[in-house]
């Protein structure tokens, strides 16, 4: 309903604006030939009430092509021969103009194409200087007539044509990130390089890794401020190299992974561990308490931001599938060596101590002989008659009673032992 009402009264508009013309095509004066040098309209009669041709603005937003009707009769009407308005006072100052276009990118968040929409505000905002788009992961160059000015050894002045390019370096660190910088950065350059040959190395990115021992904040350099640049911080760099000297960074981000209550503590005793890529722009000059020596020279880096690198982790050693498990067998194996000879040297000497006991009470005790064993008395034999041989006339004796008691004689050998050499008297062999 809106919109109708809104589109009826743009027609309005521009049927009036219509009759006004058709009136004015009435009152003037006839038509010149085509090759009359004077202009379409004269300038000095040619006048525009502003209401109306705001009413006009006013009724181009309600059409489909909203945005671009509404600039062009602004435009329109700021030109000189219109005289509708004057834009000057609120889009003079850059301040003002990036107010107005991220207002107007805000809003437009709310259109049904809010995407395309707020790209579109912010290409026409870097157009009109509103602000600058720029790719920050891509790496610029410091251009050669910013290094004209310098002077190494010198401390910067301000008003000075160093200082205003000082300035410049630093805003164009401040919009270029850590990681275009690490990219496009040397690592092969020491602090006696940068000292001994600075005019050669003066412009390029150069990277450092080392420690800090002390940080602090200044504000930013006139000529900075105004291009976005808020802080500026300075630290000193002492790098990993042998007998390097110390570095002086400026850098505009304060890190992340740093605590900002190192800020103004003066030296640090421990130091922390950075790393930095930045524009190698002179020779710093800085006073020191040496009486001998007063004013030093130190290489001074122009960077983004620090970098607090995470601890090295182990290297990894390749082990094979059945390397693994000897690990754990070997060691098994020798703790089960080692409990198998405690235990057996443990038996032994327990078997050994148990029969040293036994020899020791077996040597102490009385001797008990053993009772003895029992005679066998052999079974009563009984008579058997014998055959008396024949004699020859010879009377048989009876063994002498001496011989009967000694055990193992053979009462025949009484015979044999008789003056006839032991032969019975009834041996034929004897005759």
């Amino acid at each position: 309903m809106r919109r109708n009402s809104l589109s009826a009264v743009a027609l309005t508009i521009l049927l009036l604006s219509g009759a006004v013309c058709a009136c004015a095509e009435a009152a003037a004066p006839p038509a010149q030939p085509v090759n009359d040098p004077r202009p379409l309209f004269n300038p000095k009669q040619f006048q525009v009430n502003s209401v109306d041709f705001a009413m006009q603005a006013f009724a181009a937003s309600a059409l489909p092509t909203r945005s671009h009707g509404t600039a062009t009769i602004l435009l329109a009407g700021e030109h000189k021969s219109v005289g509708a308005w004057n834009l000057e006072g609120p889009l003079t100052g850059r301040e003002i103009r990036g107010s107005i276009g991220t207002a107007t990118a805000i809003l437009n968040g709310l259109n049904r194409n809010p995407l395309f929409s707020t790209l579109a505000v912010l290409q026409a905002g870097d157009w009109v200087n509103c602000w600058s788009l720029r790719d920050t992961d891509r790496f610029h160059k410091i251009p050669a007539e910013w290094l004209t000015s310098v002077k190494d050894g010198q401390p910067f002045a301000e008003g000075d044509p160093e200082c205003e390019d000082y300035a410049r370096i630093l805003t164009l660190a401040n919009y270029t990130s850590d990681r275009a910088m690490r990219v496009n950065s040397r690592r092969d350059v020491t602090t006696r390089h940068l000292l001994t040959e600075s005019a050669y190395y003066r412009g390029q990115v150069i990277f450092f890794e080392g420690h800090i021992h002390l940080v602090d904040r200044f504000p930013p350099l006139p000529g900075a401020d105004v291009e976005g640049v808020n802080d500026r911080y300075e630290a000193w760099l002492f790098p990993d190299t042998m007998g390097a000297q110390a570095v002086c960074v400026q850098f505009t981000e304060w890190p992340a992974a740093l605590p900002r209550s190192l800020l103004g503590q003066g030296r640090l005793k421990d130091g922390i561990r950075v790393q930095v890529a930045g524009y190698y722009y002179k020779q710093y000059a800085y006073r020191t308490k040496d009486r001998n020596e007063p004013l030093k020279k130190a290489p001074l880096l122009i960077a983004h931001t620090l970098s607090v690198p995470a601890p090295k982790a182990k290297p990894e050693v390749f082990t094979a599938a059945w390397v693994k498990p000897i690990i754990y067998i070997i060691p098994s194996m020798l703790v089960a060596l080692i409990f198998l000879a405690v235990g057996l040297t443990y038996y032994f000497r327990r078997q050994d101590q148990l029969l040293r006991d036994r020899l020791r009470l077996a040597r102490n005790a009385e001797f008990v002989p053993p009772p003895p064993d029992v005679v066998p008395v052999a079974a009563p034999v009984a008579s058997v008659p014998v055959a008396q041989p024949a004699t020859r006339g010879y009377t048989l004796r009876p063994p002498s009673p001496g011989r009967h008691g000694r055990q193992g004689d053979d009462p025949k050998s009484d015979e044999g032992s008789s003056e006839s050499g032991g032969k019975p008297p009834d041996d034929p062999t004897g005759a």
